[in-house]
């Protein structure tokens, strides 16, 4: 589990130098005489040493020792133990490594599977001429702050000064090593849309207890050790910020799940998560669709010719489901969304991922084809209304006019040029949009043959010759 920036943050990003295992060392240091005596057995709220409430003898000002770190963490475990109501049932350790060090451990830069780079175009956020590979590691090397795993917690630290960590980025991990040791973090999904929502849990608790123990050191309820932060070397400009909403889901959406959740039943509404989690991230936006609304299941059936077969892994066919946060990342990240929407969400945090485009989702199925030598796919959406079809549909052509799509008739757009050149088929029918995507309008039939759907003409657009509704050419043209 990995602790990420906001899209919002990453402006300012500050890239971490040196590296300096900051595991437990053997020296204790000498705890205050006004501390309570250690229990007789392990306790909640005591670990290692130290109370929720003890001080801790550290001065911060020049970073932390490893012992001072020892210390930190062990109240840290002990005041979350108090927060979440759940004991540390095993020692975590606790590494801090250079931005640098992450950078190279991870690698990345390679090429992904044909699917995964069609999915990422499919949504007109990773374009023809970069791997989604070379994008992921990008956001990435830039954004994690820390990760947990098997028990180790590494974190991703900055500046000149080795010693120093967020407490933040300390509690949200401490938080993961908990919620592992008590309910497991796996979960099986089959989807990108699925793994967001089940990782909505685990993430959103961490942001939730994460926020109340910042919460009580601001208000001063705790005493808690600040550790000044040294400005490192400036974030990265190559950052692909459609990428960094969409991944950032869990975390927001997330923690206002989970804030929904502990409202609606406390703890144990939250512990009962992890045992049965979300399905969709449409449940993740809106809390009272869970744990009953369940997503539609739509078929699409395979129109191709025989020039056109589809992707498949071990023989399966891979299908894919974009879901309403991954809907919502693309029009944003197109500015059919206006950039400020994303961060006027109220309460628990300012990142919201709900939106008119994407709001009423019931379900879609995203599959992939291939000629041999160039990709297509064909999406289909269901939508609660007409309406909300019809809104969606629009957004989706409004989107296709930002990346300079010309009409063609009938519902077909080609994008001349650029790193999403392709044409497009756009039908609704009811309450349900197809998406039909080939390298050119004569083969649009040859992936898809049109069906009762495709020939649909409501909402196809304007004539051949003219813009798309509401937009021009000459003014939007091309995604952000």
């Amino acid at each position: 589990m990995r602790r990420i920036l906001p899209v919002a943050c990453l402006v300012g990003l500050l890239l971490l130098s040196g590296c300096l295992d900051l595991g437990f060392g053997e020296t204790r240091l000498a705890e205050p005489e006004s501390n309570r005596p250690d229990p007789d057995t392990d306790v909640r709220g005591w670990e290692d040493g130290y109370w929720w409430n003890d001080s801790v003898p550290v001065d911060a000002s020049d970073g932390l020792s490893k012992q001072e770190l020892e210390a930190v963490t062990a109240r840290a475990m002990a005041r979350i133990e108090r927060l979440r109501g759940h004991e540390f049932e095993e020692s975590v350790s606790v590494e801090i490594i250079s931005r640098e060090t992450y950078r190279e451990q991870r690698g990345g830069g390679g090429s992904s599977p044909e699917w995964r780079e069609q999915f990422w175009e499919a949504l007109f956020v990773v374009d023809e001429d970069t791997t989604v590979d070379e994008a992921f590691g990008e956001l990435y090397g830039s954004s994690v702050l820390g990760y947990y795993s098997a028990g180790d917690i590494v974190i991703v630290s900055d500046g000149s000064d080795q010693l120093r960590l967020s407490r933040a980025t300390l509690v949200h991990e401490l938080e993961h090593a908990l919620q592992d040791q008590q309910f497991g973090l796996a979960a099986r999904t089959t989807t990108r849309d699925g793994r967001l929502a089940a990782s909505g849990v685990v993430e959103g608790d961490a942001n939730y207890v994460e926020g109340l123990y910042e919460q009580r050191c601001a208000a001063g309820t705790w005493d808690c050790v600040e550790v000044p932060q040294e400005d490192g070397g400036g974030g990265s400009s190559n950052v692909n910020v459609g990428l960094s909403v969409a991944t950032y889901t869990p975390y927001a959406a997330g923690e206002r799940f989970v804030a929904a959740l502990y409202e609606r039943g406390g703890w144990d509404a939250v512990d009962a998560a992890f045992e049965n989690r979300p399905v969709s991230t449409e449940q993740l936006i809106h809390p009272g669709t869970y744990p009953d609304g369940q997503p539609a299941t739509v078929t699409v059936p395979d129109r191709s010719n025989d020039d056109w077969r589809r992707i498949t892994v071990g023989g399966e066919s891979v299908r894919e489901t974009v879901g309403e946060a991954q809907a919502y990342s693309m029009f944003w990240y197109g500015e059919v969304v206006p950039r400020e929407h994303y961060t006027s969400g109220e309460g628990v945090n300012r990142y919201t991922y709900e939106h008119p485009y994407s709001a009423g989702w019931e379900g879609d199925r995203l599959v992939f084809y291939t000629d041999g030598d160039q990709g297509a796919y064909v999406w289909q959406s269901e939508w609660e209304s007409a309406d909300e079809a019809r809104e969606f549909a629009d957004a989706y052509r409004e989107l296709l006019a930002a990346n300079g799509a010309e009409s063609r008739g009938g519902g077909v757009y080609v994008v001349p040029e650029g790193g999403f050149a392709d044409a497009f088929r756009v039908v609704r029918d009811g309450d349900t949009v197809l998406v039909v995507n080939a390298p050119t309008v004569a083969e649009l039939d040859d992936v898809h043959a049109p069906g009762s759907l495709d020939v649909v003409a409501a909402d196809a657009g304007a004539t051949a010759s003219s813009p798309l509704p509401g937009t021009t050419t000459a003014n939007r043209t091309g995604a952000a």
